[in-house]
């Protein structure tokens, strides 16, 4: 027995030993070897957590540079191939960029001769291929720009609106100042509302139609209409995505997220077009978002605000909204005066009826036109009638203690000699 005992013992030690040595090197090792990827890139360093920019912005920017299911696409796959291997080469890159020129040129042409065709489609994706491999071959350059761009356009007029996208997003990383950014950004702009639209009719994932995204259809055209006015915030759509991006969260019953995107519209785009409107998708996304009078009433109070504006900013536009806005005006008066009666209600049940009179006059001065203010006298003269205070159940230890209000200041108000003194 003490032989088999020895033997296990022996064992252990040895492969702890064998590992940990092992483990050793594979960390000794791990600088070189995280250096190397895959044919696909697949092996990044795993991340056990987001990064900051990601927690602070949810609806951030995807990887430029990812894979994409449509990319194996038998139309696509030996491109997908080609760049993965290929390193850079600017003679070929001029090549591929001519080619894709010639092909979107043909596919204009088709496209106008035949509208309701399909004939161009095929055309639009050689010629994306050719500038998807002019965009790899020659990286941060003009034929990179440019053929990045003419790579979500041929990809857009390919009905590939999600591979259009991504170029077009790279496009806009990797050249902020782009002549191509207005363009770029309408076309991102019309993808993101097309999914949005798709989004209302459909819940089910897709797999096969490029058109569209595997998952998160919604939410990936929040996202775009999020990233348009990051990456563009003075740009001729910026006003837009905001407005679309608050009716989608809206759609989604994301109230919260909503009002602070027409908040948003409100407060940086001020002579946007669509003021008007954002201050009443604002009023109404606070108003869904009170969750009553037990709860925050910041929505409340908010509503309460941008009410008062609308009003005082847009007289000729109330008129057409006169029946919404005066129902609109009632709800609010109605629950902040529900709230202080509450209040007082609160104040009554502890005896603390001196408090209780305060909130239930505050009802009766400001909102004697609601239901609670036409009969809030009767609560008001019978806490009047009662003590101030609640009795002290036990009196006696409280006068144990000093009473700071019988302290008296070392230094009497208005009295500066004794400063000096």
């Amino acid at each position: 027995m003490r032989l088999w005992l020895v033997l296990l013992v022996t064992g252990s030690l040895l492969i702890g030993a064998s590992t940990g040595c092992q483990s050793f090197n594979q960390s000794a090792g791990s600088s070189s070897a995280s250096k190397k990827k895959s044919l696909f890139g697949l092996n990044k360093p795993r991340r056990d957590r987001p990064d900051s920019d990601e927690i602070l912005d949810p609806l951030g920017a995807r990887d430029s540079n990812r894979l994409l299911l449509d990319d194996f696409a038998p139309s696509q796959l030996a491109t997908t191939l080609k760049i993965r291997t290929h390193g850079t080469d600017a003679i070929s890159a001029k090549q591929n960029f001519e080619e894709g020129q010639r092909l979107y040129t043909t596919g204009i042409a088709q496209l106008d001769a035949d509208p309701s065709g399909e004939g161009h489609k095929q055309s639009f994706v050689d010629a994306a291929n050719q500038f998807r491999m002019a965009a790899a071959r020659m990286p941060d350059s003009q034929i990179e720009e440019d053929a990045l761009y003419f790579e979500g356009e041929s990809y857009f007029f390919a009905d590939r609106y999600v591979q259009s996208n991504r170029a077009f997003e790279k496009l806009v990383a990797n050249y902020s100042g782009t002549r191509h950014l207005d363009k770029a950004e309408h076309r991102r702009y019309a993808i993101a509302v097309y999914w949005l639209q798709l989004a209302d009719s459909s819940f089910m994932p897709n797999l096969v139609d490029p058109k569209r995204p595997k998952t998160s259809l919604a939410s990936e055209g929040r996202r775009i209409l999020h990233r348009i006015r990051i990456d563009d915030p003075t740009g001729k759509l910026a006003d837009d995505a905001t407005l679309a991006l608050g009716k989608a969260f809206m759609t989604a019953d994301r109230f919260y997220e909503a009002a602070d995107t027409f908040e948003d519209l409100r407060k940086n785009y001020p002579g946007s077009e669509h003021q008007f409107t954002a201050h009443l998708l604002e009023l109404e996304a606070r108003l869904k978002g009170y969750q009553g009078k037990s709860y925050d009433d910041t929505p409340l109070r908010k509503a309460d605000e941008i009410m008062k504006n609308i009003v005082r900013l847009f007289p000729q536009e109330c008129e057409g909204q006169l029946e919404y806005l005066e129902t609109q005006a009632t709800l609010i008066q109605n629950q902040i005066a529900e709230r202080d009666y509450s209040m007082g209600q609160y104040f009554e049940g502890r005896g603390e009826n001196r408090a209780a009179k305060i909130y239930y006059e505050k009802v009766a001065e400001k909102y004697q036109h609601t239901p609670l203010g036409e009969s809030i006298n009767e609560q008001i003269e019978k806490v009047a009638a009662l003590p101030p205070k609640p009795d002290q159940p036990i009196q006696w230890l409280v006068d144990v203690f000093p009473d700071p209000e019988a302290a008296k200041p070392l230094i009497r108000a208005g009295d500066n000699e004794t400063i000096f003194r």
